[in-house]
């Protein structure tokens, strides 16, 4: 009985210092800062305690990680963070350290313990090539091929003919709170792919266009509409 009672506190011991090795070797838990390969910089500062879970290369990039910490603490890493960074749309963080755009840091409390997630990009999102410019209503007109769509080919060139008239807005924020009431897509290709146009109600007077290839490419600009809802569903 002893030899099995030495054995159980051998294993015990074994089992204790394999956790503390995991944990001593994790990218995050005993580190304030998290990085990845695509980030130029010295990482995002986290707070200690944070055990990294891996990397989601399906959706951009997503690290995730979970903690006991409480939410006061990991809200506060969180704002102090973002609020150090660059924003454009009202949506979107730009790192100029790491080089990476922040586009979701999320903290979800699961009851004994955290789930933190920080989706981010390589790319930099408040740049000028993610405004789209006037060009793309010419692109549209003149070059490429109409695919499909919510929008027929003589209704997507009617709306983009009056657009490529009408002024576009300044400093576009892209509010999250604001839900639009309607969204016609197109699918269209040109020599650098194929890629689709999304025009949206931004607010009762604002329609937002969004252009996006299949790369992942994306653009935003926004023009002044009134009652754009009902403006839009004279197209729909």
């Amino acid at each position: 009985m002893k030899v099995i009672f030495n054995i159980v506190k051998i294993l015990i011991l074994f089992l204790f210092i394999a956790g503390v090795f995991i944990l001593l070797i994790n990218k995050t838990f005993i580190h304030e800062t998290y990085k990845d390969e695509s980030m130029d910089g010295e990482g995002i500062k986290v707070s200690r305690f944070m055990y990294y879970t891996g990397l989601n290369k399906k959706d951009n990039l997503t690290g995730t990680f979970i903690t006991p910490l409480n939410n006061n603490i990991l809200e506060t890493y969180r704002t102090n963070y973002l609020n150090s960074l660059s924003t454009c749309y009202g949506k979107y963080y730009y790192d100029e350290d790491n080089d990476i755009t922040i586009l979701n840091y999320d903290i979800i409390d699961n009851g004994l313990y955290r789930s933190v997630s920080i989706n981010y990009s390589s790319k930099n999102y408040c740049s000028d090539e993610y405004l789209l410019h006037e060009s793309w209503a010419i692109d549209y007109l003149n070059h490429g091929e109409y695919i499909s769509g919510d929008l027929t080919d003589a209704y997507a060139r009617a709306l983009i003919t009056v657009l490529s008239t009408t002024e576009q807005v300044a400093n576009i924020i892209i509010d999250d709170d604001y839900k639009s009431s309607i969204s016609l897509n197109v699918e269209y290709s040109d020599e650098k792919g194929k890629y689709t146009l999304t025009f949206s109600d931004f607010n009762e007077n604002q329609l937002l266009v969004v252009k996006t290839y299949d790369d992942g490419d994306t653009q935003f600009v926004v023009y002044e509409i009134n009652s754009v809802v009902s403006y839009l569903k004279t197209f729909s």
